[in-house]
């Protein structure tokens, strides 16, 4: 049968299709213009739909319905286009490979062969069944990829939407805090709305629903009832549209707004803990579907793979693809799925910010462009002070990080990074020559070279991170306790400076450090509010910007610090404590993984260190197995198993798997995915020093018998764990030594020729052997097998041996 090619045409019309997708993607102006087309083209065909109105409002598309709804329907027709053309390039490809799959298939064993009904297939189809197969497939896969990329241009949206609504649920809590704090501090209320949607950034997706109200306010005149009412109905979340609802009757109906959000921020809190039993039984079932699919399941992969190869047919490559490819892949997969759904319901997003460092201060600042001295034409003149400030901050940062380097890394720990993966790529390109000396990769040696130095880069950083962690905790700790004492004194009648310096003489557990550079900052001439900011950057957290912002805006606004202060106490208090709550429930899923991780570990290292050197090194033929029903030549896989190959991938697979659930277990077990690299350090070392420990030499050899005369003895395959020689020996192993080979180092060799002293002699008997060099001096030395000792063989005698007799 063969396949009539329609030429390069229709490939390169696929390529065009996928060119038009991609630089629609990356240039404006491009997508503007296709745009266009689409309107053009398929603008008359679009119905009215309010349900898909509202979604892509409610998802913050860009584009209008109709303009969404035009691109949609274009891309669909591309789509069919595409995947018509790829469909009959498919299945005239499918049509080729067929006779190759049954051929392949009938290496099976006899009794496999039968039950799949394949003996004597044969594939017959004239031109017209062609033709006709090929027209089908091409309908059949472009009508699958136009569906498809219908389903998904409109699924899109409806999931975006989804991420938003439970973003916006999430965060709603710390809204109406916000709000309901400024309305008890005198606010107006359209100036809380604007300095709310100012603040984005660390009030997350409720403040951009606000931040549409605002728009219709500022830009288009809208009165404010109008807007809320205008949120109410394009917000994907039902809480915080009846919340819209309800905020539109009580500014409508003149009823007190501060006891309205009052009453709402009390539910919302009850809400809050309500959500969190949600979020811990989602995160349950998280982890046990990992434990499941990406540890058991794949230590039962890899073990019937094991099976297969030592009974069918050679099953390395698969393991090695499953350790070396498929394990990083699904765990890098289920960490960006993990990342996702953690966003979504709030977890690990007590992130840095540096929404505090754009902030302009105007005490202590760095001059700005335009701050020269002002010359006599009405420009600015460049003066020497402010030179010498430009060169000062230049090297400011480099003077903080040689005078207080600890500091320096605790505030930040990812700096630890700068120094310590200098260090160890350093370390790596002077160690790794060695790995190479003998014109061969010697795979352990550059394995220690590699995995020492990530170790060292893993165990750094997790330090740092773990010290930065826990200082940021205590700091969380003690934030409700600072905020209720400045409320407290606030509301006796003292400032907020005054608060400061009478708070600055008391214990507030880790903040007592802060204050008193707050206190410093307003002592040298700033104020507060550039004192309180230079804070908020110092600790960088998402939620100590949300408590900074909040009063930097309240005492621009109002002079009621109390109760705004004692609102963003109980904000505070309140968001730690479900913080603890989730971090001390997850511990229990971080234990599953540490638990999953040592079963894994101990049946990987069983299996490399009982079942792998327990092979025989040879295996006779068995005679008249015609009844067996199996090919008589699978009895000898099991002497010809490439054992070293098998225990480095095996020791391998570990390493990937430690370091792939230990990032895991961080993430899943403390909410980012930076607190895993303490994880993956502590299982990347338990898993190296177990191998490293319990690891035993292992090796096969694969000889044919030479023919009389030959004065050279060929090894087909050599496989050595820890590399060595291999030694011919005549009579028997530890009698008089006829030939030996040159140092091969670990891994596994074909075709290794060995010359020998004498020419061979028919019926001549010799014993090839396989030898350690435990002296590490590339010398072989015999010694009485008391130096470089034969590899050994447990359960098959003293050590690896084969013994072969000349013909």
């Amino acid at each position: 049968m063969q396949l009539n090619p329609l030429g390069t045409l229709p490939v390169f019309a696929v390529i065009a299709i996928l060119c038009v997708v991609a630089l629609a993607m990356l240039d404006e102006t491009f997508d503007t213009s296709l745009t266009r087309f689409g309107r053009r083209l398929f603008g008359r065909y679009i119905p009215e739909s309010e349900e898909r109105e509202r979604l892509l409002k409610s998802a913050f598309v860009v584009y209008t319905y109709r303009t969404y709804a035009a691109r949609t329907l274009l891309y669909t027709a591309l789509a069919a286009l595409g995947g018509a053309i790829t469909g009959v390039y498919l299945f005239g490809g499918l049509l080729l490979a067929i006779p190759g799959i049954v051929d392949l298939m009938m290496g099976l064993p006899r009794t496999m062969v039968n039950a799949l009904g394949i003996r004597g297939f044969e594939l017959v189809l004239t031109p017209r069944e062609i033709l006709w197969i090929l027209i089908g497939g091409g309908v059949i896969t472009g009508v699958t990829a136009a569906g498809l990329t219908y389903w998904l241009r409109w699924e899109m949206p409806r999931s975006r939407a989804a991420v938003r609504q439970r973003a916006i649920d999430e965060g709603q809590g710390r809204t109406l805090a916000f709000l309901y704090a400024l309305s008890r501090g005198g606010v107006s209320f359209p100036a809380a709305l604007r300095t709310l949607s100012d603040n984005r950034e660390i009030y997350g997706a409720s403040a951009e629903e606000v931040s549409v109200a605002v728009r219709q306010m500022d830009l288009f005149g809208q009165d404010m009832i109008t807007a809320v009412r205008g949120m109410a109905g394009r917000t994907p979340s039902e809480d915080f549209q009846t919340f819209a609802e309800n905020l539109a009757s009580v500014l409508q109906s003149g009823r007190s707004l501060s006891t309205f959000l009052r009453e709402q921020y009390e539910r919302t809190k009850d809400e809050s803990e309500r959500r969190q039993e949600e979020i811990l039984e989602h995160l349950a079932t998280v982890a046990e579907a990992y434990v499941t699919v990406l540890v058991a399941a794949v230590l039962f992969f890899i073990t019937i793979l094991l099976v297969f190869g030592l009974t069918l047919a050679d099953t390395l490559v698969f393991i090695q693809m499953v350790g070396y490819l498929m394990i990083p892949l699904a765990n890098a997969g289920f960490v960006l799925y993990l990342g996702q759904r953690l966003a979504i319901l709030g977890i690990g997003n007590n992130k840095t910010t540096t929404l505090l460092d754009r902030r302009a201060t105007t005490t202590f600042a760095k001059p700005t462009d335009s701050g020269g001295s002002t010359a006599t034409d009405g420009g600015y003149a460049d003066s020497i002070e402010r030179r010498q400030l430009a060169v000062y901050d230049r090297i400011a940062t480099v003077k903080r990080l040689v005078t207080s380097p600890v500091q320096t890394f605790l505030w930040n720990p990812s700096r630890v990074l700068y120094v310590t993966v200098p260090i160890a790529v350093l370390a790596v390109a002077l160690r790794a020559p060695a790995a190479f000396e003998t014109g061969t990769v010697n795979l352990r040696v550059l394995d220690d070279v590699l995995i020492q130095s990530l170790l060292f880069v893993l165990a750094t950083f997790a330090i740092a991170r773990e010290l930065y962690t826990r200082r940021i905790r205590r700091i969380e700790a003690s934030t409700p306790e600072l905020l209720e004492r400045l409320a407290s004194l606030n509301e006796a009648g003292m400032t907020v400076v005054e608060s400061l310096e009478r708070v600055r003489g008391t214990d507030v557990g880790a903040l007592s450090e802060e204050v008193d550079r707050i206190w410093a900052d307003v002592t040298m001439g700033a104020n507060v509010e550039d004192a309180l900011t230079r804070f908020g950057r110092r600790i960088r957290t998402t939620s100590m910007s949300r408590v900074v912002t909040l009063l930097i805006n309240a005492m621009r606004s109002s002079g009621k610090m109390g109760p705004i202060l004692r609102i963003a106490a109980d904000q505070a208090r309140s968001d730690y404590r479900l913080r603890r709550q989730r971090r001390q429930e997850m511990l229990t899923y971080l234990v599953v993984i540490y638990i999953s991780f040592l079963v894994f570990l101990v049946i990987i290292a069983s299996v490399q260190e009982v079942l792998v050197p327990a092979l025989p090194s040879s295996v006779p033929t068995p005679e008249n197995t015609g009844r067996l029903g199996v090919n008589v030549d699978q009895f000898a896989r099991l002497g010809q198993v490439d054992k070293a190959a098998y225990t480095l991938v095996f020791f391998h697979t570990a390493l990937i798997q430690a370091l792939c659930t230990g990032f895991v277990g961080g993430q899943l077990g403390e909410g980012s995915l930076r607190d895993g690299a303490k994880h993956a350090a502590i299982m990347l070392g338990v898993a190296y020093v177990v191998f490293l420990l319990l690891s035993s030499p292992v090796a096969s050899l694969t000889v044919d018998s030479p023919a009389a005369g030959q004065e050279r003895i060929t090894v087909d395959s050599a496989s050595l764990s820890g590399g060595g020689y291999v030694v011919v020996y005549e009579g028997e192993a530890g009698g008089e030594v006829v030939g030996q080979s040159a140092y091969l180092v670990a891994g596994t060799h074909e075709d290794v020729t060995i010359e020998l002293d004498s020419p061979v002699e028919r019926r001549d008997s010799l014993v090839v052997v396989a030898h350690l060099d435990t002296d590490d001096d590339r010398v072989l030395n015999y010694g009485g097998f008391e130096r470089d000792r034969p590899y050994p063989a447990p359960g098959q005698g003293e050590f690896v041996a084969v013994s072969v007799t000349v013909e």
